[in-house]
């Protein structure tokens, strides 16, 4: 399928829509039990979804992101921080820009609510995709069982 005519667009979604895609992307061959967040239903948490239509297919719900007011041990001046978590992208779908579409909306949106710092463990794999929408990189690469090693990435807004 092309993605050449393809229309996308990043709306914010429900707790449960993310499911899928944290299972299938993140988590493949584990519990599904572990992709939901004890913060996800949290009226400060926000879920960003990318959605793309296709002429003759039905709209696909091919990336998404979950931002959760939280802490980090190290930013622990910030005002109001927030975490980006199980951000994922259907492997179908990747090259899209969708997952920095989801980046700007949530930084826009996380703006507008005074958050000064917006923060998550990246993966590995990851890194350059952050890296080039402006987020740095902060203390040592560390393991979470399961999903392989990880840094802390940041970015001021």
């Amino acid at each position: 399928m092309s993605h050449t005519s393809s229309h996308i667009s990043i709306e914010q979604i429900t707790a449960a829509q993310t499911i899928d895609l944290r299972t299938r992307i993140l988590r493949p061959g584990q519990p599904v039990e572990i992709c939901h967040y004890a913060e996800d239903n949290l009226s400060s948490t926000f879920h960003l979804g990318a959605f793309v239509s296709e002429e003759g297919y039905d709209r696909v719900l091919a990336a998404n992101g979950t931002f959760m007011k939280d802490a980090s041990s190290f930013f622990p001046d910030t005002r109001n921080p927030y975490r980006l978590r199980g951000m994922a992208t259907d492997l179908h779908y990747r090259g899209m820009g969708l997952g920095s579409q989801i980046l700007q909306q949530g930084e826009m949106l996380l703006k507008v609510m005074n958050c000064d710092i917006l923060w998550f463990n990246a993966r590995e794999v990851a890194f350059s995709f952050y890296e080039k929408n402006g987020f740095s990189v902060i203390g040592d690469m560390f393991d979470i069982p399961g999903a392989g090693p990880h840094k802390v990435m940041y970015k001021w807004l």
